[in-house]
């Protein structure tokens, strides 16, 4: 397929050549394109990445986590399949952009010496979200939504997001004073006595599971010990895997909320959209009026 301009119609008559259409017909060397009805989906695995439409639009189908477990291959490989280009601009931000762009920029270098991220400084990427839908006649997308810095701020939530990660860090520092963490530390040593370096259990924080089990725990004050245990598990250990220390473990707990503040801010409302794990008696006068 032609990779400056992609219509419908262009993926319509290259799926013709098929030689099974039922399983479809591989794209690149990572992906694949099937017909579902009217429909023509772009899989990477068994993710769907977007599907192309009769109305000539193409529309991103990737949730959150799913954006993360296969970011690395479409920031390398997407432009290569369809007009878009993928960047990843912070943990668990994706934006893309339609190649044409990319193309002029490409040009104004001198040596061709180009990275996506120079291209993305100079030229704004719409955020990826299940949902993100572009026409294919403009490149325009019809529904992009604007970047978390320059969404309206709601007061309320910011506060609660502040005053709740507060007790909750505090929660934890308390447990470690009291050496509920070391003793954790010790169970977890020994849960892994028999696991072998490549065999440990440890969480997925870029899992929509993780993220909301952790934005539980801030809201509700939960310092919990399976959620301390997930913690200790997920302290980088180094090649030696040395012990960590109590402090190692709370020092993990602040990356690990600092590296999600974005998706966990959006989940307390911070940005004017309501979480879908709020109360409704939990969202404040001020975020519905906004439309939150």
């Amino acid at each position: 397929m032609r990779t400056d301009k992609l219509s419908y119609q262009d993926v319509a008559e290259w799926f013709k050549r098929a030689r099974n259409p039922e399983n479809g017909r591989p794209v690149q060397s990572w992906g694949r394109m099937y017909q579902v009805g009217e429909n023509y989906e772009l899989r990477f695995g068994s993710y769907t990445v977007g599907v192309f439409t009769p109305d000539n639009k193409f529309t991103f189908k990737l949730t959150a986590s799913e954006a993360r477990n296969c970011s690395v291959t479409l920031s390398q490989a997407l432009q290569r399949a369809i007009p878009f280009l993928w960047c990843r601009v912070g943990a668990g931000r994706y934006v893309v952009k339609p190649t044409p762009c990319w193309e002029s920029f490409r040009q104004s270098i001198p040596n061709h010496n180009y990275y996506a991220w120079q291209f993305f400084k100079t030229q704004k990427g719409y955020e990826v979200f299940d949902g993100l839908c572009f026409d294919l006649n403009t490149y325009m997308p019809v529904n992009a939504r604007p970047d978390y810095k320059e969404q309206a701020v709601n007061q309320d939530q910011k506060l609660e997001w502040l005053r709740q990660l507060r007790k909750f860090k505090h929660a934890a520092k308390v447990r470690a004073r009291m050496g509920v963490v070391d003793t954790l530390i010790a169970q977890v040593n020994k849960d892994r006595s028999g696991s072998s370096r490549y065999d440990w259990k440890m969480p997925d924080w870029n899992s929509d599971e993780w993220q909301n089990i952790l934005y539980t725990s801030i809201k509700n004050t939960d310092c919990t010990t399976e959620l301390l245990k997930s913690v200790i598990q997920t302290v980088n250990r180094g090649y030696y895997h040395s012990t960590p220390s109590s402090s190692e473990v709370l020092k993990e707990l602040n990356r690990i909320c600092t590296t999600y503040s974005i998706d966990l801010r959006r989940k307390f409302g911070v940005f004017g959209e309501v979480s879908e794990l709020q109360e409704p008696n939990e969202v404040s006068r001020h975020a519905m009026a906004s439309g939150g």
